[in-house]
């Protein structure tokens, strides 16, 4: 969905007036439809992949549930976006939501977007805008998606980092990026109606306040266009 200087203007205003929750990053976002059935899946079977406690993790599964001591980050975490948001629709938030929770999970490269394929390339040049020393952190999520159909797969974010989270597809021509915190939350948008969106800058990362790891679920959604997609988490210590 093309964004409009009047879209730009509502949201400089609603932030003006203090409408707008943000932690320390993001700016206008778009929203996007949800139409058609999941995708299909990357041929390759999902890559088995460890995270310590350092690193963000990205799965297939469900998100995980927080240990018992970390109920109070997870509602630190659910009080504002990581990332500022646009969507605020309810209805519309849910229906993104559940079509990212029913679609096919993404393939993961556990050597991330250090590969030669074009994916991979694309990714480390769209990496370019983000703020200096983001380096790739965690595996690379791929696979091949339909116009107007999605993949999806989980995001944990640890304490004391910055984090952006970075797509690329060479023939979507609008790929859109949602980072829920369950069970639906809209916690981010991708700022762009193009083939490399970004959550998380520029020129700002997201930084999250919780001082444990919280799970996000991350929707993938070709708008326009249909193709081999991939994603790549980046990020930085505070």
């Amino acid at each position: 969905m093309k964004k409009t200087t009047a879209h730009l203007a509502l949201l400089f205003g609603l932030a003006g007036a203090g409408a707008v929750p943000a932690l320390a990053c993001g700016g206008a976002a778009k929203p996007a439809g949800t139409e058609g059935a999941p995708g299909d899946s990357a041929s390759a079977a999902a890559a088995s992949m460890g995270s310590s406690s350092s690193s963000p993790s990205l799965g297939s599964g469900p998100a995980s549930a927080p240990p018992a001591d970390s109920s109070s980050a997870a509602a630190d975490a659910s009080q504002s976006p990581l990332a500022q948001v646009l969507t605020t629709d309810s209805g519309e938030i849910s229906k993104i939501f559940d079509a990212a929770s029913s679609a096919p999970a993404a393939t993961l490269k556990p050597s991330g977007a250090g590969g030669s394929d074009f994916l991979a390339k694309g990714i480390r040049d769209a990496a370019k805008k983000l703020p200096a020393g983001m380096q790739p952190d965690g595996p690379l999520a791929m696979g091949a998606v339909k116009e107007k159909q999605h993949l999806q797969t989980n995001v944990t974010l640890q304490a004391g980092k910055c984090y952006s989270i970075v797509g690329f597809s060479k023939k979507v021509k609008d790929l859109d990026l949602y980072l829920f915190l369950p069970p639906g939350m809209l916690s981010g948008q991708d700022l762009t109606d193009d083939n490399k969106p970004i959550i998380g800058g520029p020129p700002q990362p997201m930084c999250p306040v919780s001082s444990t790891p919280v799970t996000y679920k991350l929707d993938i959604f070709a708008d326009q266009g249909g193709g081999d997609v991939a994603v790549q988490v980046f990020s930085k210590g505070k």
